[in-house]
């Protein structure tokens, strides 16, 4: 999978946490706090460079609701990793060149 596929994978199992928590807390809070809560979670992104080389992407995020009752105690979480050998990195100037050369 791409970067892509894994941040609406991470992203679909955080709304399915918030959601089963809204539903088995009684709650209505209604689509502006989904939106909220969505929006905090898309902002939790986190970019590391290991020291071996490898690049760490993760999604991490406390539970939406203080009162949470899952299993899942510390929200969510979701991590996926790429060694930098696997990468080609290029000039913001070229890449555009080489994307549009493509198109």
């Amino acid at each position: 999978m791409n970067y892509f596929e894994h941040f609406n994978v991470a992203r679909a199992r955080w709304l399915k946490h918030y959601d089963e928590c809204v539903e088995e807390l009684g709650l209505d809070p209604g689509y502006e706090e989904r939106q909220w809560a969505d929006e905090a979670w898309q902002e939790c992104e986190e970019i590391k460079i290991l020291q071996d080389g490898t690049i760490k992407i993760k999604w991490e995020h406390p539970c939406w609701w203080a009162d949470c009752k899952h299993p899942v105690f510390f929200g969510e979480y979701y991590c996926i990793l790429a060694g930098l050998d696997s990468i080609m990195w290029e000039e913001p100037y070229d890449r555009a060149k080489r994307l549009m050369e493509n198109d």
